[in-house]
């Protein structure tokens, strides 16, 4: 004969309910109440935060709310354990007699006060006549894991506000680079081009001075074009003067003219775009652009910018090879992870997308603040 065959089903429930590692309780009302359209359910459910009282529990149950002793928890009432957010038990409450069953996740009370966080399945019990006389109740504490997915959660929420951080103070520093080599280098190299010429000129006839001091000018021109090639490549200046769509229209010349591939500008803007979102969308179609000469194998491109009084929406969409979808999350790919981290610094997301026919489709969407967008 087993164990089971010599004790009786209800010593197998009961050996059950004291042993599970989950909190298992009962929780009964004084007196069965009604709950229907035809009741003021404010009223009863005011009636049941101080006459529902716990009646039964496990050691599970003791061991979440550090009780000692059964003692400490029976005869307890919803108006004790929820006395720290009454007004949202209730919410709850009502939703739980309204569908006889509850599912959730709640932040409680323990004993001593200290929170935890506990998920549970609830279900109501009827009396003979269709009333609620209480419900019985089956409890997981996740304390530990829900704090350590809010650590988690926090870090990320850090992290991202210091890269987004690094990210503005990096585009600072390149405007101040960018401006120190294009004013400050810029107007040496012309000072010294125009010394050259004013000394050529004043030299004796001489053929092969002549021509030396045509070939430093000469050189000295090439390196002011490098000069106002580097600066423009740190920070093009036609962002902070004529804004985002000029400058889209500038990189996509600029494209089209380093790699034979067409480049279609679609915009429509109708206000002005902060400095700190005009930034990260340009980087995100200058990074967008580099990705399509290394590997797109692309033709044309089009870039789409349209802004509506709620969102900004930026598309880059290229007729090459296609992108593996697989590819998208690798952390490998640092350019799609500080283009996405672009988008999320902005307010927005990214969406990254492969077309049927072949391409690949780059989507940057950002809410528009009021204070942007009229």
């Amino acid at each position: 004969m087993s164990f089971a065959d010599g004790i009786g089903n209800e010593q197998l429930l009961e050996l059950f309910f004291s042993q599970s590692m989950d909190g298992f309780f009962f929780m009964m009302l004084d007196e069965p109440v009604e709950w229907n359209d035809s009741v003021d359910k404010e009223k009863v459910l005011d009636y049941v935060f101080e006459h529902q009282r716990m009646t039964k529990v496990n050691s599970a149950i003791l061991r979440q709310f550090k009780a000692v002793s059964p003692e400490e928890i029976l005869g307890k009432t919803p108006a004790y354990f929820f006395a720290h957010d009454i007004a949202q038990a209730k919410i709850r409450w009502k939703d739980f007699f309204d569908q006889g069953y509850f599912h959730n996740e709640t932040d409680e009370r323990r004993l001593d006060g200290s929170r935890m966080r506990l998920v549970g399945d609830y279900i109501i019990i009827h009396d003979n006549r269709g009333r609620i006389a209480g419900h019985f109740g089956i409890q997981h504490d996740i304390t530990d894991h829900h704090l350590a997915a809010e650590q988690i959660s926090a870090s990320r929420a850090q992290l991202r506000a210091l890269a987004s951080r690094l990210q503005k103070v990096r585009e600072e520093e390149r405007t101040e680079i960018a401006r120190e080599i294009h004013d400050e280098l810029g107007q040496a190299l012309t000072g010294l081009k125009l010394d050259i010429s004013w000394m050529s000129r004043r030299l004796p006839r001489d053929q092969e001075v002549f021509a030396q001091c045509s070939s430093v000018i000469q050189r000295i021109d090439q390196t002011i074009t490098a000069v106002r090639r580097i600066a423009t490549e740190l920070r093009p200046s036609i962002l902070d003067e004529l804004g985002l769509e000029a400058a889209l229209e500038w990189q996509s010349q600029e494209f089209t003219r380093r790699t034979g591939v067409n480049v279609t500008l679609d915009s429509s803007v109708c206000c002005g775009i902060s400095n700190d979102l005009a930034s990260s969308a340009f980087r995100i179609v200058q990074e967008s652009l580099t990705n399509i000469a290394r590997h797109a194998n692309a033709s044309s491109v089009n870039i789409y910018l349209a802004q509506t009084p709620a969102m900004l929406d930026l598309e880059v969409i290229d007729d090459g090879v296609g992108f593996p979808p697989e590819r998208a999350d690798l952390t490998s790919s640092l350019g799609l992870i500080g283009m996405r981290e672009r988008a999320l610094a902005c307010g927005g997301e990214l969406c990254i997308s492969t077309n049927e026919g072949g391409g690949t489709a780059i989507r940057l969407r950002v809410p528009l603040p009021a204070d942007e967008s009229t």
